[in-house]
């Protein structure tokens, strides 16, 4: 499975030249991580990174970048599951997860490419079938 990346223009703190953060998410041990890091040719740099979705900023620049994923359900008889995983997994408000599946086949989910791989990972270890469609960054 592999990573959503992207690059963010930023300045270095220390000598104050125009230069990038690079962010990732990825799925590692079983879990959806978020990386970011910064390595200036001063030599300023930093590295951090947490388990979960990034920053909202972080998320659209990967979005913007990368492209985004959907989980599409097809079988009505899983969309219990699904709604237990969306509502207490994820924290997706219950309304809004039982008007997205209201009628099937239907778009469970959509975020990252490695957000999608994730929940559609965790739906197959809960015995439900889902497929990933992946579109390509929309060129501006």
């Amino acid at each position: 499975m592999g990573a959503s990346t992207a690059r963010i223009p930023s300045v270095c703190a220390t000598c104050r030249k125009n230069h990038y953060l690079e962010v990732r998410q990825e799925i590692a041990d079983g879990q959806l991580k978020w990386f970011e890091v910064f390595a200036c040719e001063c030599g300023h740099g930093f590295e951090t990174g947490g388990a979960g979705l990034p920053a909202i900023g972080v998320r659209k620049a990967i979005l913007g970048q990368s492209g985004r994923a959907e989980v599409w359900i097809d079988d009505a008889k899983q969309v219990p599951k699904v709604l237990a995983l969306l509502v207490k997994g994820l924290g997706v408000p219950e309304a809004d997860a039982k008007k997205k599946l209201a009628k099937v086949p239907a778009v469970a989910f959509e975020g990252t490419h490695a957000e999608a791989a994730f929940i559609s990972m965790a739906l197959s270890q809960g015995g439900v079938t889902a497929r990933v469609v992946n579109h390509l960054p929309q060129k501006n």
